[in-house]
């Protein structure tokens, strides 16, 4: 039986903030220095609550408070050249231990109490600074972006195929439903050149990132981990091992470095396409071959180990990208292609495979107005979006084992759907939505459905409710989530 839940500091900022906002009224984004600086930022809560318990018991898996701030400093704005500074930084405090007691209790005995603070709060300035770089530009010939940054280089929503810049930290991916919300800045170099007279709008892009982050995960017991625990502390015990084995160091020799073409061919109604290549490492690891298998018993077995366990090796990613619009069909097009090579693969307990990898994603999405339904609501249309995923590995061999991080697990190909389909009612206040996910390989999905009420330019109320169609545990992520989120713009 859960014991009484108690009002924590945390949710008591909360309520002191709201009040504020309700007294103060609206507030908004403002400007000093004569419009040199500029200062926005959004308060946001969120809570999650799970439909079906495990051994655990855990019914809130998560109420976040995060507060955003996002700062842009002119430092020197000529006609020919400028100099801006970028930051962005968000600070969270998750209360779901504080309510729900089954919560606290699991990540005491799978991961220990010393990793209380990465459940509920940043560990270091490191993880809640998102961003912080400065731009410098000069004509319309260079451009230097230097510092901690966020990246996109791929075309598609659901899924990343071609944008693999930057890590993930997954302990709330279901919270926050924008890949911004969740992607870890890395401090890297940007170069950007575009030549002039060329035969068409293109510009060059190189970027050189010194440290590499591995994927962020949650403690064990909470986040991401559901079903049975494991041995107490067993679980964790791994996570940090592998975070010690993560090469987190400043390195020019194990650099990142990447390289991409952008340009905008006149075909058409236009077509923005890009090519890039990206030399870039796993971010999650496998198990070293024999010796680090062998090191992973004995560490589970309480043995002392040294060495590493867990490596993160090398890998090649060139992608192909586009956005177009079709006049004859009244629809947004866009498509990756990626071709994934000297990839390593987990296979059976320790054996390691390297496989290629050619991965696409076609998007098409168009405004479609539903007889009767469209008229009912002032001739609003709905918005479908269609998104195909297709892996394949040429070099695929059926040996008979498990490729454990496998894309295409012990199947040569592989293809994924999702839909997504959203309008608007009174005058584009509320929006409902629906988002479907499929995996033809195994016939999984996964059901999304809500809606997001935005009565003005500030506020904006959301609840929706997550449904995974996967046998076993799988129904252990099944959610409500709700969110408040108030935006200073």
């Amino acid at each position: 039986m859960k014991r009484e839940s108690k009002l924590t500091q945390p949710m008591l900022f909360l309520a002191t903030l709201l009040i504020f906002l309700f007294v103060a009224g609206e507030a908004a984004a403002f400007s000093l220095l004569d419009g040199k600086l500029d200062i926005r930022g959004s308060v946001q809560q969120t809570f999650n609550y799970r439909t079906e318990q495990d051994v655990r018991d855990v019914e809130i898996s998560s109420f976040r408070t995060v507060g955003r701030s996002e700062i842009v400093f002119k430092m020197l704005d000529c006609p020919d050249r400028s100099i801006t500074f970028h930051s962005n930084a968000h600070y969270f405090y998750d209360a779901a231990m504080d309510i729900d007691h089954d919560q606290r209790h699991a990540i005491a005995f799978e991961a220990g109490r010393k990793n209380y603070r990465y459940f509920n709060r940043p560990r270091s300035p490191n993880d809640w600074l998102t961003e912080a770089y400065l731009d410098i530009k000069y004509e319309n010939f260079f451009q230097l972006k230097l510092g901690k940054q966020l990246v996109s280089w791929g075309e598609t929503a659901e899924a990343r195929v071609a944008d693999l810049i930057n890590p993930l930290d997954t302990a709330y991916l279901i919270a926050f439903p924008d890949w911004e919300d969740f992607k870890v800045g890395l401090w890297m170099a940007r170069f950007f050149i575009t030549p002039k007279n060329l035969w068409q709008d293109m510009y060059f892009e190189f970027l050189i990132i010194p440290q590499f982050v591995a994927q962020r995960l949650p403690p064990a017991g909470s986040g991401l981990f559901f079903g049975s625990p494991q041995t107490a502390g067993s679980t964790q015990m791994v996570l940090d091992k592998q975070r010690r084995d993560s090469p987190e160091q400043f390195s020019l020799e194990d650099s990142e470095v990447g390289l991409r073409i952008r340009g905008h061919a006149r075909i058409g109604q236009g077509v923005d396409w890009a090519l890039s290549n990206f030399y870039t490492r796993l971010d999650s690891p496998i198990i070293d071959g024999q010796q680090g298998f062998n090191k992973l018993i004995f560490m589970q077995l309480g043995l002392p180990v040294k060495g590493k366990i867990f490596a993160y090796p090398h890998y090649n990613s060139t992608a192909f990208t586009f956005a177009t619009t079709s006049e004859s069909l009244g629809s947004t097009i866009k498509g990756e292609l990626v071709y994934n090579t000297n990839k390593k693969y987990q296979y059976g307990t320790y054996e390691v495979k390297e496989r290629d990898l050619v991965a696409g994603a076609l998007t098409i999405s168009k405004d479609i107005k539903v007889p009767y339904l469209s008229q009912m609501n002032r001739e609003t249309a709905y918005s479908c979006s269609l998104t195909w995923y297709q892996y394949y590995m040429p070099n695929f061999k059926n040996d008979g084992g498990v490729y454990i991080r496998g894309e295409t697990g012990t199947q040569s190909n592989l293809s994924k759907y999702a839909l997504s389909i959203s309008t608007s009612f009174f005058f584009g206040t509320l929006i409902p939505y629906f988002n479907l996910a499929l995996d033809t390989s195994n016939g999984t999905s996964t059901l999304v459905g809500g809606a997001t009420y935005q009565p003005g330019d500030h506020w904006s109320w959301g609840l929706s409710y997550q449904q995974l169609n996967h046998q076993g545990i799988g129904k252990y992520q099944n959610q409500i989530i709700s969110s408040m989120r108030y935006e200073f713009w």
